[in-house]
């Protein structure tokens, strides 16, 4: 079992699978539960919606126009003692003896405008920050299938997990089935004075070990079936019988780009878009703008002070103490960065591919290896059947035989799911 749990720890896990639905419980229904129930995906799925409202918000920034309602009521109170007495007045308009503000230079008014503008530049930022909006959701729908293709891999791990449990159910029930059958013939052997209780005691003993392993395997089973329902967002606590999985190998497409490289993509693009976005600050900007509405600084005649007025506003950033280059050189850091981490994952990857292919030969060499113990050992226990029907081998010997071969029988079986492993990590990295 720990050269079992040595695979699944490197992390490398991957499948290219095939399934029907729900109701056959492949590997397929497994892996589209946990992609529905996963709020990674959704999360992913939601930041490429918001990406796309921020977009139009964008729009409307740079090339709608803008309507604004804006006003002011300015209050200049004084206390004044015209008349030989002190009086508060909250907005004088002419007093001569009086403590506050200078009247000649700050009085009372109120302001109510209605503004409408409307950017006559805006068309470049706008496709600037289209672009930049496509990249992020490609950034984000991009994550999502990482995030899918891990899932994949997670899935497809405790899936082969499960059925290394039930191949060693199925192979412990058939070994309870010869162990019956040779009790039975030794039983007869006893009862004819050819044999020895002792002998039959012996395969009591092997028989209950070997229901004790059963029982082991089945609470294993269970326990890992629980946690691919977990992982896939499955409430049942029901045992289900997985049906057997065989990977086929994905083998590479020569003139096709990894996909575990177009994160670095996108990556490089965005950051060439943000230069652009913050560049976009040193061009003109030239807007238009009509407003209208009342300002009066004398209340008595407030209602033949309504008017309008129009013009143009221009600003350009000629300098700004040498910002822009210093932003250009982060962007070229930057990019140094992420063209480093490509490579070294390009690496990784290719690495990881090698490994792959060698674990598989030699797999195939050790799975032969095993095959020819095995015939070897099935064949000693027909002739040691035969000889113990008739009394002339020990049952010990018998039982020595046939742990040994179910030990190199159980080695197989391990070995055969490592290799799944092995399979399921190359079509993984070859993706």
């Amino acid at each position: 079992m720990n050269r079992l749990l040595l695979f699944f720890s490197l992390n490398i896990i991957g499948l290219h699978f095939y399934g029907q639905g729900k109701n056959d419980l492949s590997i397929h229904y497994y892996i589209e539960a946990a992609k529905a129930n996963s709020p990674l995906i959704a999360d992913f799925r939601n930041q490429s919606e918001i990406e796309q409202a921020e977009l139009e918000r964008l729009k409307a920034m740079y090339t709608h126009s803008r309507l604004e309602l804006n006003g002011d009521y300015l209050f200049v109170p004084v206390v004044s003692k015209d008349g030989g007495h002190a009086e508060f007045k909250w907005n004088a308009r002419s007093a001569t003896d009086y403590y506050g503000y200078d009247l000649g230079e700050s009085s009372g008014s109120f302001h109510t405008v209605l503004t409408w503008t409307q950017p006559l530049l805006g068309k470049t930022s706008y496709k600037v920050a289209q672009g930049q909006a496509k990249v992020n959701t490609d950034i984000a729908h991009n994550r999502t299938r990482m995030e899918e293709h891990q899932l994949e891999r997670s899935v497809t791990e405790q899936y082969l997990l499960c059925l290394l449990d039930k191949a060693q159910i199925d192979y412990t029930d058939s070994v309870s089935a010869v162990i019956e059958r040779q009790t039975h013939i030794v039983r007869k052997l006893v009862e004819n004075g050819f044999s020895k209780q002792s002998d039959l005691n012996l395969l009591a003993i092997e028989r209950e070990a070997n229901m004790e392993l059963l029982t082991a395997f089945r609470q294993a089973y269970h326990t890992h079936l629980m946690d691919l329902n977990l992982l896939c967002g499955i409430a049942d606590t029901t045992d289900v019988d997985l049906p057997v999985l065989q990977l086929p190998i994905r083998w590479p497409v020569n003139d096709k780009p990894s996909l575990f490289t177009e994160q670095y993509r996108l990556d490089s693009l965005n950051i060439s878009l943000s230069l652009r976005s913050f560049n976009l600050q040193y061009k003109p900007k030239l807007d238009l703008f009509v407003n209208g509405g009342l300002q009066v600084g004398d209340f008595a005649g407030w209602y033949r002070h309504f008017g309008w007025s129009a013009g143009l506003t221009f600003s350009w950033t000629i300098f700004d103490g040498k910002q822009k280059r210093w932003k250009e050189r982060q962007a070229l850091w930057q990019q140094g960065s992420i063209r480093t981490y490509k490579e070294n994952s390009e690496y990784q990857r290719n690495m990881r591919i090698k490994q792959c292919l060698s674990e598989l030969h030699r797999y195939d060499q050790r799975e032969r290896t095993l095959e020819n113990q095995i015939a070897e050992y099935e064949t000693i226990l027909s002739d040691y059947g035969k000889e113990l029907n008739i009394g002339q081998v020990s049952v010990l010997d018998y039982i020595t035989v046939l742990r040994n071969k179910i030990q190199t029988e159980r080695d197989r079986l391990l070995l055969r799911t490592n290799r799944q492993l092995v399979i399921a990590a190359y079509n993984y990295w070859n993706w």
